[in-house]
C-alpha cells in the first residue's frame, strides 16, 4: 500500500513500500530439522526512478557581481531533497514515441496536442532545453503540461555522462536559477524543445515547500535519474 510521504519539505505523491529481505525458518519435511534463512528481496517497483535536489543560496557578498552568474562562494540558505515527485504524461509519451517508436499525440506546454513520430519532430534542441523555476503552490500532478508560475528558467543545462556498472547507472541533469526579484520557490521542472516545430513540452514537474531566495539569489536544481 502507498503512503504519503515527505522528504525533507519535498512533497511525494506516494512512495512505494519498503523492500527489504526477511529473516525466515524452514521445517524439513523428512528430518523434522528447522532452518534459517534469508528470503529474496521482493520486487522493488521503483526500479527507473528520479532524484531531486533544489538549494537555494544568497546573493554575491559583492554588489558588482549581483544578477549574474559568478564563481564566489555563496551562503546556502535552504535545501529540498529526496525522491522527484514525478515525470509528466508527457514524459511518457516522448518515452512511447522517443523510444518504443509509436506515434502519439502530446499536449505542449501551450495546451495544444502535438502528434510525434519515432522521429520525435526533428530531435531535441539542447540549446532550448530548460530547468523552470517557479511560486505554483499546488501539488504537481501526472497531468500537468506546464508550469503553474515559471518566474524564471536557466537554458542548455548539464547533462552529464551515464556513471555506473553492475546493477545501477546514473546520471544528472543541472542548472543554477538565478532569481530576478525576490522569490518564494515552491516547483521546478524540465522543459524541452523539438527541433522541427520548436514546440514545447514540460516532462519533469515537481513542488516542494517554499525556498525563499532574494533578489539575485540562486537556485540550483539537481535531477539525478537512476536505472536500478
Amino acid at each position: 500500500m502507498r503512503q504519503p510521504v515527505n522528504f525533507a519539505g519535498l512533497t511525494s505523491m506516494g512512495a512505494a513500500p519498503l523492500v527489504a529481505p526477511v529473516r525466515v525458518r524452514f521445517k524439513d519435511v523428512q528430518s523434522g530439522q528447522w532452518m534459517e534463512g534469508l528470503s529474496e528481496p521482493k520486487i522493488d517497483p521503483n526500479h527507473w526512478r528520479i532524484h531531486l535536489k533544489v538549494q537555494a543560496f544568497a546573493p554575491c557578498r559583492f554588489e558588482a557581481h549581483r544578477g549574474r552568474q559568478c564563481g564566489c562562494k555563496k551562503k546556502l540558505t535552504g535545501v529540498r531533497e529526496g525522491p522527484a515527485n514525478l515525470n509528466t504524461n508527457v514524459f511518457a509519451n516522448w518515452v512511447r514515441a522517443g523510444i518504443l517508436g509509436t506515434t502519439t499525440t502530446i499536449t505542449d506546454t501551450g495546451g495544444s496536442g502535438r502528434s510525434v513520430t519515432k522521429t520525435v519532430d526533428g530531435g531535441v534542441v539542447a540549446a532550448s532545453t530548460l530547468i523552470c523555476a517557479g511560486t505554483g503552490a499546488t501539488v504537481a500532478a501526472v497531468a500537468d503540461t506546464n508550469m503553474q508560475t515559471q518566474t524564471e528558467s536557466v537554458a542548455n543545462p548539464t547533462v552529464n555522462a551515464v556513471a555506473g556498472s553492475g546493477s545501477s547507472g546514473t546520471f544528472t541533469v543541472t542548472g543554477t536559477v538565478t532569481a530576478t526579484a525576490d522569490r518564494a520557490y515552491a516547483e521546478c521542472g524540465i522543459k524541452i524543445t523539438t527541433t522541427t516545430t520548436a514546440w514545447v513540452f514540460l516532462i519533469c514537474h515537481d513542488s516542494f515547500s517554499v525556498l525563499n531566495v532574494s533578489n539575485t539569489g540562486t537556485l540550483a536544481i539537481t535531477y539525478t535519474f537512476t536505472n536500478s
